[in-house]
């Protein structure tokens, strides 16, 4: 917002600049007292019309926008005077705790804070507090430094992060958190079984609908490539997949495809992910769905409910980047050798189907 109207009053000044110079440019001078007069008044009304387009046109410019617009101005000055108070909350939270830094729920509460404001390191630095504080025996403070950890970078799922939730667990066996983040760090590490018995166990807290449609279509899938693999077959109360996207959640439509010459390239079905990210930060897609490449050319909706953290998802963004890949080793995380396409989507602003072609290969 700050840099759109910076680039706004440049453009204005520029328009005023390009109009008013001129008015204010001084013809020069002639021979006779009578043109001397003359262009003593023609001076003056110059420098009058360059002062009344200087003070018109900004402020015509404002009323029309203002006016002519979409922007809601209400709900920006609420977003302004909501950051403003969270700001000074937090700010008033700190020095509390420079004052009483044993006080363990008050890092907890600083960790939550920053975690709402995408501050993620620095509500891993909060929550590393209310961890040693506890001993590690704070089931909060356990799974609060794992989230951060994990949307500051994803790779630490498989890692200090997935540590973490696994001995969140321990402690907690039922804890919804641990129960989503250690079922994908499960995933991540390969172990199918794991990953999916914690889903389950998620799924059976029943859940909010639309993060239901994400647990279901994900205990789906496992189950089916747990059984390809041999392990078990599939149980016959699996679960549904998700729902078409509710009424007035957002949603993108997206078209992929694959280059004739990558085409050549593929020897039998590989894994297809489609994912969006935000290209403001790191952190886990905001959506991720799963299919193959034999139904190529696809058409897919992705929406909120494709989500893998429920308060991370497209809903939250303005902007996204839609990656559609083909795992040749079958994983999630991209690999040397994927072939992959990608395009951005703006909300408000694009239109019509997210045309994707693969056509590039990961060095």
């Amino acid at each position: 917002m700050t840099a759109f109207i910076v680039v706004c009053v440049a453009m204005l000044l520029a328009a005023l600049l390009w109009m008013v110079l001129p008015l204010l440019r001084a013809p020069q001078e002639k021979g006779t007292a009578t043109e001397s007069t003359e262009l003593a008044s023609y001076r003056t009304e110059r420098r009058f019309s360059g002062l009344a387009v200087a003070l018109l046109v900004p402020v015509l410019a404002v009323v029309m926008y203002a006016g002519l617009s979409n922007w809601d101005w209400k709900a920006v000055q609420i977003e302004s005077a909501q950051a403003a108070n969270m700001e000074q909350a937090v700010a008033g939270l700190e020095a509390k705790l420079k004052e009483n830094p044993d006080n363990l729920e008050g890092w907890i509460m600083l960790g939550r804070s920053y975690t709402a404001m995408s501050r993620y390191p620095r509500a891993a630095d909060a929550y590393q507090q209310a961890y040693d504080l506890s001993k590690g025996q704070n089931v909060e403070a356990v799974t609060g430094l794992g989230e951060a950890l994990a949307l500051t970078d994803e790779a630490s799922l498989a890692g200090r992060a997935g540590k973490l939730f696994d001995a969140a667990l321990a402690i907690a066996p039922n804890d919804p958190k641990a129960l989503w983040y250690g079922g994908v760090a499960a995933l991540r590490s390969g172990d199918l079984r794991l990953g999916r018995d914690r889903l389950q166990l998620l799924m059976a807290q029943n859940p909010p609908p639309e993060i239901r449609g994400v647990l279901a279509r994900q205990i789906q899938d496992l189950n089916e490539q747990i059984a390809a693999a041999g392990g078990e077959a599939p149980p016959s109360q699996a679960s549904p997949p998700s729902a078409a996207p509710a009424a007035g959640a957002r949603a993108i439509q997206v078209s992929v495809s694959l280059s004739p010459q990558l085409r050549q390239q593929l020897t039998g079905a590989v894994p297809l992910f489609i994912l969006a990210r935000d290209p403001s930060a790191g952190g886990p897609p905001l959506a991720v769905q799963r299919h193959s490449s034999d139904s190529l050319p696809l058409n897919v909706t992705l929406s909120e409910s494709d989500a893998m953290i429920p308060t991370r998802s497209i809903a939250t963004v303005p902007k996204v980047v839609v990656v559609a890949r083909l795992s040749r080793g079958g994983s999630p995380q991209q690999q040397s050798g994927d072939l992959y396409g990608e395009a951005e989507y703006e909300f408000g602003k694009s239109s019509g189907p997210l045309t994707i072609v693969i056509d590039r290969v990961v060095p």
